[in-house]
């Protein structure tokens, strides 16, 4: 008897799980704090991107450059961070999402100190793709652990309220970064971004669990690489998405990359103003992923809302480049236009994303990182047409938004009907960790 009630003990105490397992600092996936946390991942490109708008033209009267010129740090840190996506996303199905995303944030901090120290334009270019390649991490990341706790309309709700929290960054970075470069120096703006990308990488230390339940050995073997990446294009489906994420962010970067020199050079606009201006359009891609999200949970389709959102694109980078070439822009009356191109951003991109992950469970980290690779070299590639092409006009902007809006509408339309080619499947999900409590 003795023994029987010592080993029910013993059992007792062994199923008793230890005490500080699951520390109080912990944030939950089911909470807003967890929301928060990855939506401050996906805004370091963001803030990369958008704190230093504002200061291209000094960059290059600094560095000896053209102002011009300039943009070859946008293009490069675009071009690294597609590479970066393509890189983090396997390492992540292979260690795991929480340190692969400590090691992104880490090499965007290192990067930031770079450029802020870089003596001449093409150091500060290689420093920038650096950085690109750090901040891949989040985004790809931060796409992976929502499908691995989440699916169907949970997924595309949470996407869109992460969109929703992130765009905070673009809103803020412009005005800010200005005020940083006005008091201090656009070095200065390079320093504080490693500052945030240090304290964030504190937070995640704190408050991220791992997601990934089961660590795939062989994700970073070339063959495997080569396999799960051409499965994910030669899905019709996903390879749908994937152009559509890619032709609308182009024609969102066009905007991103020109509108400085268009606002500042061309309509003679404050850099505090153009500040608040940038602002105001940011903000729309928050409205665009709220109505996203609340209608998702209401049920409507996901294709439909990229339709519309692709549709109204379309519409207005066509007016913005026709009122472009007539001479009818000025700083007041292109900013409706440039809202609602941005607005139908917020449409697209949630819905995209998780499009191109739904099929593909077992490898959303290579798909995740196909996705960002694609819109990143589709932002490269905008804001490369739009330094070709600039001749002191709003035209060069106007036309490269106008020319990928279009692509992105001309595929959107074959989800019309969606059909599925011989031997496409979708992979089976396994279990799904819905039931993720938070503490």
């Amino acid at each position: 008897m003795h023994l029987r009630v010592s080993n029910a003990f013993a059992a007792r105490e062994d199923a008793r799980p230890p005490e500080k397992t699951q520390l109080p600092f912990r944030i939950g996936p089911q909470s807003k704090s967890f929301i928060f946390l990855l939506a401050a991942s996906i805004a370091l490109p963001s803030l990369s991107i958008d704190s230093c708008l504002a200061s291209l033209p000094v960059i290059g009267v600094s560095l000896g450059a053209r102002p011009v010129d300039t943009v070859s740090i946008l293009s490069l840190f675009m071009i690294g961070f597609a590479g970066g996506q393509l890189a983090f996303g396997p390492l992540s199905d292979r260690i795991g999402r929480r340190p692969a995303l400590l090691i992104g944030c880490l090499l965007f901090a290192v990067a930031a100190v770079g450029c802020a120290c870089a003596p001449t334009l093409i150091i500060l270019a290689f420093w920038r793709f650096v950085q690109g390649l750090g901040a891949a991490a989040g985004s790809v990341i931060t796409f992976a652990i929502i499908r691995d706790l989440f699916s169907g309309t949970a997924a595309r709700s949470r996407l869109s309220y992460i969109s929703v929290v992130g765009t905070i960054a673009p809103i803020v970075a412009p005005t800010v970064g200005g005020l940083i470069a006005t008091w201090q120096g656009w070095r200065a703006v390079f320093f504080w971004l490693a500052v945030a990308a240090a304290l964030l990488v504190i937070v995640l230390l704190l408050g991220l669990e791992e997601s990934l339940s089961n660590r795939n050995r062989h994700a970073l073997r070339p063959r495997r690489l080569i396999t799960n990446y051409w499965r994910v294009l030669s899905h019709r489906t996903c390879l749908l998405y994937l152009l559509i994420g890619g032709f609308s962010f182009g024609a969102l970067f066009a905007y991103v990359s020109g509108s400085a020199f268009v606002f500042i050079d061309v309509f003679g606009v404050d850099p505090r103003i153009y500040g608040g201006l940038f602002a105001v359009n940011a903000f729309a891609i928050a409205v665009g992923a709220f109505i996203s999200g609340q209608l998702s949970t209401r049920g409507v389709a996901a294709n439909r809302l990229i339709l519309v959102g692709l549709f109204i694109s379309f519409c207005a980078t066509a007016a913005l480049f026709g009122g472009a070439i007539l001479g009818w822009l000025n700083a007041f009356s292109i900013m409706p236009l440039l809202i609602l191109n941005t607005f139908s951003m917020g449409l697209v991109t949630p819905n995209a994303v998780h499009g191109t992950m739904e099929p593909m469970p077992r490898i959303a980290g290579v798909a995740s990182s196909a996705f960002g690779s694609i819109r990143m070299l589709g932002g490269a590639i905008s804001s490369e047409f739009v330094a070709w092409w600039y001749h002191g006009t709003p035209v060069a902007m106007g036309e490269t938004m106008a020319l990928f809006a279009a692509c992105a509408l001309f595929v959107g339309l074959f989800l019309i009907q969606p059909r599925r080619s011989r031997g496409e499947r979708r992979e089976p999900t396994g279990a799904i960790a819905n039931a993720v409590n938070a503490p």
